[in-house]
């Protein structure tokens, strides 16, 4: 059963959800003011959102990227978290997460950082790939942690980040991150996945209705051509569609989703291929609640999300340098 904040919380997502579809724009003939007016919006309503007590953030370059560095008093200096935001690669910043990530800085006691990567249209694939790599690595050779400090992980988009980062560094031969999180995330920019229906988008309070225009206005079931472009835009290209990659060797992956999102069969479908190539991992179904409704962080569904991501996390980066 839904707590009765989430139940009160659903009116307020189901509007925002209505408002992003008004300024949707057609992927490959964006309309840049329709694309700022989308990211000023969508930062401004989830910025508002209260943050946790004693947070503290430090603006710095990682990479190249301007970064946010997100703390809570309980953070351990040693335990890292490389977030990824989300925003179907279009919209977010580390300005629009840093409410929600302050909550989440508290529950796991990590040190988060969250980098503004490039942004499309101005930045089509594989500038995203390119960018997660470059933060890990900045993170290794600038800042001085070791692999086995560090997580990465993401929502929506940012879940997507994540995943094509690790098979990004696995191909380059790299070492890898010792643990992943997932939150929602869009491992399917193909739409390719058996949610992706208009009865499960009357329920997405989030996306539901820019799924339902994607479909009337424009005739595409998906997001992917907001970050990739027509020409490359391949459902079996694992660093577009990381639900097609070989997670040989990957290190343990924690996804939760949320049981009324179009994404759903996104994480089911990236469940099972962890399964195949024998990853560890661990994956939770919130039912009734909407794509990443951890944004909205004082819900008590949202603490104990965080929490158990809080205890993943800790099971699994042990390491103190």
């Amino acid at each position: 059963m839904l707590s009765k904040e989430a139940v009160k919380a659903k009116k307020k997502y189901k509007k925002l959800g209505g408002l992003i579809a008004l300024l949707v724009v057609e992927p490959w003939k964006p309309k840049m003011w329709k694309v700022k007016a989308q990211r000023f919006n969508f930062d401004y309503v989830i910025s508002l959102n209260p943050k946790s007590k004693g947070h503290k953030k430090e603006k710095l370059t990682l990479g190249g990227m301007e970064t946010w560095k997100v703390t809570a008093p309980n953070s351990d200096p040693d335990k890292i978290l490389l977030f990824f935001h989300g925003g179907a690669y279009q919209v977010g910043s580390a300005k629009g997460y840093y409410p929600m990530l302050t909550h989440m800085a508290r529950e796991t006691g990590f040190t988060i950082y969250v980098p503004n990567y490039r942004l499309a249209p101005e930045n089509y694939y594989p500038a995203q790939v390119e960018d997660g790599v470059t933060a890990y690595e900045a993170l290794i050779n600038d800042f001085g942690y070791s692999p086995d400090q560090i997580a990465i992980g993401g929502d929506s988009a940012g879940g997507n980040m994540s995943l094509v980062t690790f098979l990004k560094l696995k191909e380059l031969g790299k070492t890898t991150p010792s643990a992943i999180i997932c939150i929602s995330p869009w491992a399917d920019p193909a739409a390719t996945g058996d949610t992706y229906t208009r009865e499960v988008a009357e329920k997405d309070l989030l996306i539901g209705a820019i799924f339902k225009r994607m479909w009337d206005e424009y005739d595409l079931n998906g997001f992917g051509g907001y970050f990739v472009k027509k020409e490359d835009l391949d459902e079996n290209n694992p660093y577009i569609c990381p639900i097609r990659g070989d997670y040989t060797d990957c290190p343990p992956v924690m996804i939760q989703v949320g049981g009324d999102e179009l994404l759903l069969s996104d994480s089911r479908t990236l469940k099972a291929a962890l399964d195949r190539d024998g990853v560890d991992n661990e994956y939770k179904e919130w039912e009734g609640l909407w794509h990443v409704f951890q944004i909205e962080a004082k819900l008590p569904e949202s603490i104990e999300s965080f929490k158990l991501f809080g205890d993943f996390l800790n099971k699994h980066i042990k390491v103190k340098v």
